[in-house]
């Protein structure tokens, strides 16, 4: 009799617990890095401006933006989508920012000191920021800040990926 009350104690305040959903959310944009870029001094590539749809995104897992605690930045590649067989190896370092109207441009990965043999695909290091605010917002830009270490004879397009990891209460 003892074990019943303790597993209906158990279960009663189990129950009164919020509870919480984690998902992802992924997005992809285009960039275009121009030819002749200067040797060793940062200069910038801008995204288009990526609409969001998190209402829809919140929505589909149970949850709404005011009940999101945290989202971070997961992952965010690069990758060469032409010309045809080039690679980063044109890199020394790059810093990503993202920015929103109305919120401070805030850095959310990079990759220094790249190596030459570094191929088509750059897996950037994550800042772990709390990125709600943005991610929230109706729309955001990437900016990319690179610095070259050769000289970039053709106009290079890529895709950056980013993989956003959401932590929300569920809607009751």
């Amino acid at each position: 009799m003892k074990y019943l009350i303790c597993f209906l104690l158990i279960l009663a305040f189990a129950g009164c617990k919020t509870k919480f959903t984690q998902f992802f959310i992924d997005y992809t944009a285009q960039a275009s890095i121009p030819s002749s870029s200067p040797i060793d001094v940062p200069f910038d590539v801008y995204t288009p401006e990526q609409t969001t749809n998190s209402s829809y995104e919140f929505e589909v897992n149970d949850t709404r933006k005011d009940k999101i605690e945290k989202i971070t930045l997961e992952d965010l590649r690069i990758s060469i989508t032409s010309p045809q067989g080039e690679d980063f190896s044109f890199l020394k370092d790059m810093s990503v920012y993202i920015s929103s109207d109305g919120l401070p441009e805030k850095i959310i990965a990079y990759k220094y000191d790249i190596q030459n043999s570094i191929g088509d695909v750059l897996d950037c290091d994550e800042t772990n920021e709390d990125l709600q605010a943005y991610v929230k917002a109706d729309k955001f830009t990437i900016r990319l800040e690179t610095v070259t270490d050769e000289i970039i004879t053709n106009e290079i397009d890529v895709d950056i990926y980013t993989n956003f990891f959401v932590d929300a209460k569920l809607v009751k």
